[in-house]
C-alpha cells in the first residue's frame, strides 16, 4: 500500500490525481479543518483500497470532504458524471452551510464581497442583521448601514447605533465626543440630555484652563445657561481692538491655515447637510464619525473640498479680536516647535557621542592595563603628550556629559514654554469657533 501524506505536490490513487489544489481549495473555504479532512478524505481512500473507479473514488472524496470546492473539483474533473448534479446541489447545500456559520457583521460583509451571490445576498443580510442586533462597535453598525442599507431591519439598527454613540460620547471625559454627536445627530432623541452635558463638560474645561478666552467661549456658546452668570463673574473687561477691514478674508487665511478650523468647517458643513437632507444620512453620519476620531489618510471628505466658516452677525467684533490673537500664538508655536525638533536632534547626536566616548575611554583604560601588566609588546606607547589616552577620553566624556545635561534643560524649558502656548492656544481657537457658523 502507498504511503500516502498531504504535503507533497500531487500523486496519483486509484487512478485519481489527487493534487495539492484539491485539498488547498478546500483550505481556502473552510481553514485548517477543510485542510484535515481532506487529508483524512485521501487516507480513508488508501485505506479502502483501489476496488472502485477513479470517478467513484473522486465522489466519495468529493462527499467526505464536504466543501463547496470539493464538489466543484469533482464537477470539473467529471462533467459528464451521472453525479454531476448531485454534485452542484451539494454545492451549493455546503455553501450555504459555511455562509450559516457567520456570526459578526464583517463576516457577513466578507461573504458578500467575496461571493456577490445574488440568490445568498438575502440570507447573508438576515444574518449581518441578527449579528448587528448584538454587536457593541459603532464601526460594526456603520458597516451594516453601508452594506445591507436595504435591509428592513436597517431602521432598528440606527437606533441602536444612535444609543450607543450618545452611551459612548456621555462617558467621554472631554466635551468633544458629545459636540460631534450632536453634529450627526442633529434633533436626537437625546438632543436634550446631550446639551445639558454638553454645557457640564465644557464647563469642567473652561475652569480648568482658566483663561479669559475660555471663559468667553462658555458664554458665546451657552449664553442663557445657568452657568453662564457664574462664568461671567470670572470675566475681566478687555481694551478694545481694531477690527480688520476684510474679516471675512482674515478668517478664510486662518481657516487656509488652520487644520483645526479646517476640521470644524468640514462637521459644520456635514451636519447641515443632514439637517437639510442633502445627502444619503448614514453616509454623511460614518463621514462625521471617522472625522471626529481622525480617519487614518487624515482627508477630508470631498463635499468638504469647499467648506469654510463666516462669522456670526453678533460676534464680528470679537471674532476680529480673537483672529488677531489666534494669529500671533500660531506663530509662537510654530516656532517652539521648530526649536523643540532641534534640540531633539541635537540630544540625539550628543547621546551618540556620550556613547561612543564612555567606549574609548573603556577601551583605552582596559588598553593601558593589559600594557602595564603584559609590557609594550605589540600595543605601543598609549601616552598622549603628558597624559594617558584613557584620561583625555573620560575629559571628552564629561564635557559631552555637561553639553548633554544643558540641551536637557533648555528642552525642559521648551517643553515647559509649549505647554503653556497651548494652555492659552486651546481657549482662543475654542472661542473663535464659537464665534463662527458654516458659510
Amino acid at each position: 500500500m502507498e504511503r500516502v501524506g498531504c504535503r507533497g505536490a500531487g500523486q496519483m490513487i486509484c487512478g485519481v490525481d489527487v493534487t495539492m489544489q484539491f485539498v488547498e481549495n478546500a483550505k481556502k473555504l473552510s481553514g485548517a479543518k477543510g485542510m484535515k479532512r481532506a487529508c483524512f478524505a485521501i487516507l480513508a481512500v488508501v485505506i479502502t483500497g483501489c476496488a472502485t473507479s477513479p470517478e467513484i473514488t473522486s465522489w466519495n472524496m468529493a462527499r467526505e470532504v464536504n466543501t463547496p470546492a470539493a464538489y466543484q473539483d469533482f464537477i470539473h474533473r467529471y462533467p459528464d458524471s451521472g453525479h454531476a448534479d448531485e454534485a452542484r446541489e451539494m454545492a451549493g447545500k455546503s455553501k450555504m452551510e459555511q455562509i450559516m456559520k457567520a456570526s459578526t457583521v464583517a463576516e457577513c460583509v466578507g461573504i458578500m464581497k467575496s461571493n456577490p451571490d445574488p440568490r445568498t445576498a438575502a440570507k447573508v443580510a438576515d444574518l449581518a442583521f441578527e449579528a448587528a442586533k448584538k454587536e457593541t462597535s459603532p464601526e460594526a453598525l456603520y458597516a451594516f448601514l453601508d452594506n445591507f442599507k436595504g435591509h428592513a431591519g436597517a431602521p432598528e439598527v440606527r437606533n441602536r447605533l444612535e444609543e450607543l454613540e450618545f452611551k459612548s460620547a456621555g462617558g467621554d471625559a472631554s466635551p468633544v465626543a458629545m459636540e460631534y454627536f450632536l453634529y450627526r445627530y442633529p434633533g436626537s432623541r437625546f438632543e436634550g440630555e446631550g446639551r445639558k452635558l454638553l454645557q457640564e463638560k465644557t464647563f469642567r474645561r473652561v475652569k480648568e484652563w482658566g483663561n479669559q478666552y475660555g471663559y468667553k467661549a462658555f458664554v458665546a456658546g451657552f449664553p442663557d445657561s445657568v452657568r453662564a452668570a457664574e462664568v461671567r463673574g470670572w470675566m475681566k473687561p478687555s481694551a478694545p481692538r481694531p477690527v480688520f477691514t476684510n474679516l471675512q478674508q482674515a478668517l478664510a487665511d486662518a481657516v487656509g491655515k488652520s487644520p483645526s478650523l479646517k476640521k470644524h468647517a468640514c462637521a459644520l458643513a456635514l451636519s447641515a447637510a443632514i439637517r437639510g437632507n442633502a445627502g444619503d444620512p448614514d453616509t454623511l453620519r460614518r463621514q462625521l464619525h471617522d472625522l471626529e476620531k481622525g480617519a487614518a489618510s487624515g482627508a477630508l471628505p470631498d463635499r468638504c473640498a469647499s467648506a469654510g466658516l463666516k462669522a456670526r452677525p453678533d460676534a464680528e467684533e470679537n471674532l476680529a479680536e480673537a483672529l488677531q490673537a489666534l494669529s500671533a500664538v500660531e506663530v509662537q508655536r510654530k516656532e517652539l516647535a521648530t526649536r523643540w525638533e532641534v534640540y531633539r536632534q541635537r540630544d540625539e547626536m550628543v547621546k551618540a557621542a556620550v556613547v561612543a566616548s564612555s567606549n574609548v575611554a573603556n577601551d583605552l583604560e582596559t588598553a593601558e592595563l593589559s600594557e602595564e601588566v603584559l609590557g609594550s609588546g605589540p600595543l605601543g606607547r598609549l601616552d598622549i603628550g603628558a597624559e594617558k589616552g584613557s584620561q583625555s577620553a573620560k575629559k571628552a566624556l564629561e564635557r559631552f556629559q555637561g553639553v548633554q545635561t544643558v540641551i536637557r534643560r533648555d528642552r525642559d524649558d521648551l517643553k515647559r514654554m509649549l505647554i503653556e502656548t497651548d494652555g492659552y492656544y486651546k481657549p482662543l481657537q475654542s472661542y473663535v469657533i464659537d464665534c463662527v457658523d458654516a458659510k
